[in-house]
């Protein structure tokens, strides 16, 4: 499965992401995110997403999809 590197942006108050490359390697778009965060240092740096997935359309979904908080037991806190 490949990796997917995203960038979020704001168009119309709508938060989309926008894919800005594809690789077969994981040190490849590591690297790649690490060179957007880099180039634009005014922007968040969750702006710029990388994500393991089937394809791109299910990237897409992944990273768009709001999961739930995960409840901690009062031990664990």
């Amino acid at each position: 499965m490949p990796y997917y590197v995203y960038r979020f942006s704001t168009e119309d108050n709508n938060i989309a992401p926008k894919l800005q490359e594809q690789h077969d390697e994981y040190r490849a778009a590591k690297d790649h995110v690490k060179k957007l965060r880099k180039e634009n240092p005014d922007e968040d740096i969750n702006n710029f997403r990388l994500i393991f997935a089937e394809d791109k359309d299910r990237a897409r979904i992944l990273l768009t999809t709001q999961r739930e908080k995960p409840q901690i037991e009062e031990w664990e806190g």
